[in-house]
């Protein structure tokens, strides 16, 4: 179980920039991952990762005030919860810094900026549903180590792990598709969390 913590924002889903006080955001963060520890301690399990959610998680690829908030409330919560976070953005490279374990994450369903970042959901194209180049893009990455961006660059990039969302049409059928390719071209799947 993975605390998905995100922007108060209901409207937008989350998805949307919140200028936020950064003690504020730290409050909001050790919120949430407290909330939802109760609540898995109740069903027998508990917290093992944290993943920040759509305008968060983007906004501290390159927001340090926002990623110093979210990285260092989650490390004053439990240092040693995995965060997920953007290859080559600043809250990966600080939160290794700050002695949390930051995994690397690439987006299955979703299209890159030639600077690695994720193409904005308001931009035509932002979201892929061809499970065809859902699967090509990954099994790039996977062997290569390599994104191509929207407009065709080359983008150098290791991730120990994949995300497709949830609301991407046929998402269950595309994430089981894209597991059996990875695993019919020799790519061990294993879970982030038992390294």
């Amino acid at each position: 179980m993975g605390a998905h913590i995100g922007y108060r924002d209901l409207p937008g889903f989350g998805r949307r920039f919140i200028d936020y006080d950064p003690q504020e955001l730290a409050a909001e963060v050790t919120y949430q991952l407290g909330a939802l520890e109760a609540l898995a301690r109740s069903a027998g399990t508990r917290i093992r990762y944290v993943k920040p959610h759509g305008g968060m998680y983007n906004t501290i690829v390159h927001h340090k005030d926002q990623a110093h908030a979210v990285i260092d409330a989650i490390g004053e919560y439990d240092e040693t919860l995995p965060v997920l976070l953007l290859p080559g953005g600043y809250a990966l490279d600080y939160a290794r810094r700050q002695g949390l374990r930051g995994v690397s994450e690439a987006f299955a369903d979703r299209a890159y900026n030639p600077d690695g970042t994720l193409v904005s959901r308001r931009e035509p194209g932002a979201v892929i549903e061809d499970t065809g180049r859902v699967v090509e893009n990954m099994l790039r990455l996977a062997q290569d180590g390599v994104m191509i961006a929207h407009d065709g660059t080359r983008i150098e990039a290791g991730a120990e792990s994949i995300c497709t969302h949830g609301d991407t049409a046929g998402a269950a059928q595309m994430a089981a598709t894209l597991r059996a390719a990875l695993e019919d071209a020799g790519v061990q799947i294993r879970s982030f969390v038992d390294v």
